[in-house]
């Protein structure tokens, strides 16, 4: 008996300890992410290529007369003003060179006007048949001759003079000189090769190149298609320079060999900030805007069957889409396919969402300039 009555209370307890009532069933929580509803928003596309900067003006000093430098009248490396003297080689067998041809002018013109007298009276001789016309004709040669001799006197004179000239090398434009290949008392010629260099640097050329499909989607734009075109200048340290350039030079083919077309665009330089040799990017902004459905690069997600974006139907469901992007810039792409105007999809906390499960949306606008703006509203 006392073991039924035992048995009985082990029961009891089993059951009053072991069995608990159902817990109620907590509903899960959604996660909430951040979005935006696609629509068509204006952009301007834009195209970066390397690009070298070149002098717009360069001139390599050298001797025209031969002789030694008497003096170089310029420090290395410093800025010239146009007519400055540079160098100046002894003049002083040109400065003689000039007043010998002087005095042979000299003799020449006192010969001609010798010349001169005696066909003027010849002449008037034949008319009363005072002389044969043998005899006038020697004085009339004599005349011919003489006029000639005086232009060649001239000419002779004026190269003389000229070569005087050579002897003071002058800056032929505003602009910054190199080093100089010769010192002073070193013997010069025209084969001596460059003295100096200058180089203007108030304005450079940059020059590139671009592919023959970037210039069909240039020449798409227009009749004036470099005008459709804002052209700006991006260093090597990654800052864009405070000038636009203007296109001075537009080639008139392709490169058959490379697939590629020059262009050169003009810019000011006035603080020198830019030298000859550097190089950079060309960035190419199209000034007419186009149109196209655009989301902020972070929405975008890849792996190997390639981009894709996460949608958001109106019952919070989430979804893959696969895109294609049709153009990138920093910032934003433009969908071409894959998803459409109207479309939520999510931009920020990507990682609490997967496809087939719900979330919760914050909306909020977005364009090129802010990214993620405010107003945001919940779906």
């Amino acid at each position: 008996m006392r073991k039924i009555t035992g048995l009985c209370l082990l029961c009891t307890a089993f059951l009053f300890f072991g069995c608990e009532p159902p817990k109620a069933v907590i509903p899960a929580v959604l996660p909430e992410v951040e979005g935006i509803k696609l629509r068509d928003l204006p952009y301007n596309p834009s195209q970066v290529v390397i690009a070298e900067v070149k002098a717009l003006d360069e001139v390599n000093l050298v001797a025209r007369v031969e002789g030694f430098l008497r003096k170089r009248f310029f420090k290395e490396g410093s800025r010239v003003k146009k007519g400055e003297l540079l160098f100046e080689i002894e003049p002083e067998l040109y400065q003689a060179k000039v007043k010998a041809a002087q005095a042979k002018l000299t003799r020449a013109r006192v010969a001609q006007k010798n010349a001169d007298t005696d066909y003027k009276r010849q002449r008037q001789l034949l008319s009363s048949k005072a002389v044969s016309e043998r005899s006038f004709d020697k004085v009339e040669a004599t005349k011919l001759e003489a006029d000639a001799d005086v232009k060649n006197a001239e000419a002779e004179l004026e190269i003389a003079r000229q070569n005087l000239s050579y002897t003071r090398i002058l800056a032929p434009f505003d602009g910054v000189i190199g080093l100089s290949n010769y010192s002073d008392g070193n013997l010069v010629n025209a084969s001596s090769g460059t003295l100096a260099t200058v180089v203007r640097n108030d304005v450079v050329r940059v020059e590139f190149v671009v592919s023959e499909l970037q210039l069909l989607n240039m020449l798409g734009t227009g009749k004036n298609a470099a005008e459709n075109f804002k052209f700006e200048l991006i260093t090597q340290d990654g800052k864009v320079y405070p000038f636009p350039g203007k296109i001075s030079f537009w080639d008139n083919r392709v490169n058959s060999s490379t697939g590629t077309f020059r262009i050169q665009a003009e810019f000011p330089n006035p603080k020198g900030a830019l030298t000859p040799g550097m190089f950079g990017r060309i960035r190419m902004t199209s000034r007419k805007a186009a149109k196209g459905v655009i989301v902020p690069e972070e929405a975008l997600m890849a792996d190997q069957a390639g981009e894709y974006l996460y949608t958001v139907a109106p019952d919070g469901v989430v979804a893959r889409r696969n895109v294609h992007v049709a153009y990138r810039e920093k910032g934003f792409a433009v969908i071409s396919s894959g998803v459409k105007t109207g479309d939520v999809i999510v931009d920020a906390g990507i990682q609490h969402v997967r496809p087939g499960a719900k979330c919760k949306v914050k909306l909020h606008d977005f364009s090129m300039n802010n990214g993620a703006g405010a107003g945001k509203s919940t779906l």
